[in-house]
């Protein structure tokens, strides 16, 4: 057939064009498909959960070489297939702490939470001590540091600055529940402890130490002495009562938990002569007034006891025969040696038999 005149030559597709087109459309489809698989892997990593049924909480402790220690177990919360469990597994830091981990929680979150040191609140009840070295114990056992490092910090804590010394500052551990994080310094504990401390003594109760004429730290000194001679806290007003009017009459205390304190046998069942002679400021048979500190952590019902004590005419006090912890209380040194030696028959019988 003839060409129309002036009309142009259509050229064919080469070969070469098509490849090249081919190519370049199965590049895009490539793209697309590790993209799609970039954010599936991706979207896996962030979505995926901890493999765990129950609640758990974990504590890493201070120690770099314990937390070590601790990898496979961590590693083991996550997915194989996570960034997580590689990070925790080979080397990624680890940060000292409590930590909690819930079924159905994300990976990720969790170990954002170990890697930034995200630690949950712990809730502790410090309960009255007997010693500086119990508490320190007490501590130990139930915080991060261990009790040496406890002991250490109350030895060197500045307490002056607070208005207390080496003997007083057992003060500051007022028993109540308190909330901190498990690895809390000793010094940011001492501060948290303080602050509850000078909350509680309100101006109300500093007005009722004053009209005792005893200071704040005077006060929590006879709690202390209160709290450990019965167990029995409807007793506390009234044996505050008694130690109140030796103290206004200028007679020794004569308190059996004192001398225990100042020879340091917590386990002793009775008081002897040769423990009575201990020569020690807190052996309140040699010595008038008040030790120079507390023998405990005073709680703060024995505290109020002190502050709301039950007024009476009495100056003595000893155990009841009967063993139900609670005591007899006397006017006179005669009718209380009466009641003394029945006791302490009782006693002696109880002790014998148990040998």
């Amino acid at each position: 057939m003839a060409r129309k005149p002036g009309g142009k030559k259509r050229k064919k597709p080469s070969l070469r064009a098509g490849a090249r087109l081919l190519q370049s459309r199965r590049l895009r489809l490539g793209i697309a498909a590790v993209s799609l698989l970039g954010l599936t892997g991706l979207l896996l990593q962030f979505t995926a959960q901890v493999r765990t049924t129950q609640e758990q909480t974990l504590r890493l402790p201070l120690e770099p070489q314990k937390r070590e220690a601790w990898r496979s177990e961590l590693a083991a919360l996550f997915p194989r297939y996570t960034l997580w469990h590689w990070w925790v597994r080979w080397g990624g830091r680890l940060l000292a702490g409590e930590y909690q981990v819930r079924p159905g929680e994300r990976a990720f979150v969790v170990w954002n939470r170990l890697r930034k040191g995200l630690q949950k609140p712990f809730r502790f009840y410090l309960r009255p001590q007997r010693s500086p070295a119990h508490l320190a114990g007490f501590l130990g056992r139930t915080l991060a540091h261990d009790s040496l490092s406890w002991a250490l910090a109350f030895q060197s804590y500045p307490w002056q600055e607070w208005g207390f010394d080496r003997h007083t500052w057992l003060l500051v551990f007022l028993p109540d529940v308190y909330e901190v994080y498990w690895t809390v310094p000793p010094a940011h504990l001492f501060q948290r402890l303080y602050q509850a401390y000078q909350n509680f003594w309100n101006a109300d109760r500093r007005k009722r130490a004053e009209a005792l004429g005893l200071t704040p730290i005077e006060v929590g000194i006879l709690a202390s002495i209160v709290e450990h001679e019965s167990y029995r806290k409807s007793e506390w007003p009234l044996i505050a009562s008694v130690y109140l009017n030796r103290l206004r009459l200028g007679m020794p205390l004569q308190a059996d938990p004192t001398v225990i304190y100042a020879v340091g046998d917590f386990t002793a069942q009775r008081v002897t002569h040769r423990m009575l002679e201990k020569d020690s400021p807190y052996n309140t048979y040699k010595r008038k007034g008040l030790p120079p500190g507390p023998i405990g952590n005073p709680s703060r019902e024995a505290i109020e006891a002190v502050l709301n004590y039950t007024p009476s005419p009495y100056l003595y006090f000893c155990a009841r025969p009967d063993n139900s912890g609670y005591h007899d209380f006397s006017e006179t040194y005669a009718e209380h040696l009466v009641k003394a030696r029945r006791y302490q028959q009782v006693l002696t019988r109880w002790l014998s038999q148990k040998k």
